[in-house]
């Protein structure tokens, strides 16, 4: 005999929920515990082992097409995720200097994540007129033809 179902809505509800789990580093033999200790079906029967197995398999796929998002998405989940990290500190921990510099560490992290502090930029020639960037690696034929000198002088010297 077939099992109760439960709706969409409340599948969805069920995986956000044991992603939030996995969020915060829940193992997975705990999240499968709490699955079967905490939801119930329609009838108000606890859910089974197997059922909790395919909610915490559809929540990590779904994490997997999370994961596929672009890098201002995964920005912004790893902003959410800082966050969350200072709303679960202990209390009687943030006050503390130690409390406090974790705190700093973790704000510095989400303002560069922020894109509020200017890059560093690194200049790897001194030449005032005409420095070299790491962000501009174009290879023009002035380019190549000095190459190509050196390797023609390189061989010469190995020979």
């Amino acid at each position: 005999m077939a099992g109760a179902r439960s709706s969409k809505e409340e599948t969805e509800r069920r995986v956000f929920t044991i992603q939030g789990w996995i969020i915060n580093g829940v193992p997975d033999y705990l999240i499968l515990k709490n699955i079967c200790n905490q939801f119930q079906n329609k009838y108000g029967n606890y859910i089974s082992r197997r059922q909790a197995k395919e909610l915490l398999k559809k929540a990590y796929t779904e994490w997997q097409k999370d994961e596929e998002a672009t890098i201002e998405q995964k920005r912004i989940m790893r902003i959410a995720e800082l966050k969350q990290d200072i709303r679960n500190m202990k209390e009687s921990y943030k006050g503390t200097p130690q409390g406090m510099s974790v705190i700093n560490s973790i704000k510095k992290e989400i303002t560069k994540l922020e894109g509020l502090y200017i890059p560093k930029v690194s200049v790897l020639r001194g030449d005032k007129e005409n420095p070299l960037f790491p962000d501009s690696f174009e290879f023009t034929e002035e380019k190549q033809k000095r190459l190509d000198a050196l390797l023609e002088k390189a061989s010469k010297l190995n020979v």
